[in-house]
């Protein structure tokens, strides 16, 4: 049933391009969208912390999310610990580290839903932490294995004890005619059971080989595959392929609400870009098989928020910031956000961003989408 499903959200494509032909069989080519075509928009660092407390940030998350009180939640994976801050950055309570009930040793990914609570997945305990919109600890959750596969996140679907499980196949690592893929997994918390399964292309890895031996694996950079968000309010998820031009809504049962067709900038890989990666491969092995595994033109982005009927896309041209992608739900792109080069974006609220530094500075800067709303 998942491999049908998924062959069904691939067909959406052709049917939406199917749509723009005219009488005569040729498709209307949309005008290549530029960066110079878009609004520019830059946010201002309201403040910048470096520890909350006595904790001193080491290795920070990659996701932090606003409770309904107004403070904030990411994790340090090195500590490990998950930090609870006020909306002025000072520090509230910590989760800490440990393998009894509500304790966690490395669980960086929060989802939030429709009343507040939220959810994340701790990979080192194998278990599901449910905590309330103060961030008190409500229930742990032990899910038994799935085949070869992690849980990365969470997602509460409306009934009680249903989810859809993130989860990321290992199969590519020992069998050649596996690709890396995404499986979203119905799951039971009452039962501990799992239902259908739905498989995204997932960015891919390049193996790195040595007699015949896999010895490790690296991302291959801008190339594509799926990325993921979810709307709580709707409990949907959308799926952008970003090797197409369309962001599917899909509910928790597989079916699709909604497709959005996209006009994304992209480009293809600089000089400069490869003379980058290069220098960042310690194995001349290693970064053989990336540049052999290089797409020709750039997937258009890498990460992908929603929040409140507004896409942030996290574009992959070359640029001297870290520019995002403001697009609506009619897919038109409104405005470009910059950030500071090196940094990710890790929540969008009304008033303000969440943005990691880097491995040891958080900070929120003012959102100005809103401001010009």
């Amino acid at each position: 049933m998942g491999y049908l499903k998924n062959r069904m959200m691939m067909g959406l494509g052709m049917i939406c391009t199917g749509l723009l032909m005219g009488c005569s069989g040729q498709t209307a080519e949309p005008k290549p969208l530029t960066i110079e075509d878009i609004e520019a928009l830059n946010p201002k660092q309201i403040w910048s912390i470096d520890h909350a407390g006595d904790l001193y940030f080491s290795h920070l998350g990659y996701e932090s999310e606003v409770l309904e009180n107004g403070n904030i939640v990411f994790a340090d994976r090195q500590l490990p610990a998950i930090v609870v801050i006020s909306e002025n950055g000072e520090y509230v309570k910590h989760v800490r580290s440990g393998r009894g009930p509500g304790e966690i040793q490395d669980a960086y990914f929060f989802t939030k839903d429709r009343t507040g609570n939220i959810y994340t997945y701790d990979q080192n305990n194998d278990k599901i932490l449910t905590y309330d919109k103060e961030f008190d600890h409500v229930s742990d959750i032990i899910p038994k294995e799935y085949e070869s596969n992690g849980i990365l996140k969470v997602f509460p679907m409306g009934e009680e004890n249903e989810y859809l499980l993130q989860m990321s196949s290992s199969e590519y690592l020992w069998d050649e005619s596996k690709q890396r893929q995404i499986n979203l997994v119905q799951y039971n918390s009452e039962n501990n059971t799992f239902g259908e399964v739905l498989a995204l292309n997932a960015q891919p890895y390049a193996l790195l080989k040595i007699d015949g031996n896999v010895m490790g694996a690296s991302k291959v950079p801008y190339a594509p595959g799926n990325i993921i968000s979810y709307d709580f309010r709707n409990n949907s998820l959308f799926t952008y392929d970003t090797g197409s031009d369309l962001i599917a809504e899909i509910d928790a049962d597989f079916d699709t609400l909604n497709t959005i067709s996209l006009n994304l900038p992209t480009e293809e890989i600089s000089t400069t870009e490869l003379d980058s990666m290069e220098a960042s491969y310690d194995m001349e092995e290693q970064w053989k098989t990336i540049k052999e595994a290089l797409p020709e033109d750039k997937a258009p982005a890498d990460k992908m928020i929603y929040h409140k009927g507004i896409f942030w896309l996290k574009s992959n041209m070359e640029a001297k910031t870290e520019m995002w992608l403001v697009v609506n739900e009619e897919g038109v792109v409104r405005n470009v956000v910059h950030l500071p080069k090196e940094s990710m974006l890790t929540h969008i609220d009304d008033d303000h961003l969440g943005v990691r530094m880097n491995d040891v500075t958080f900070a929120l800067f003012t959102n100005p989408v809103s401001e010009t709303e």
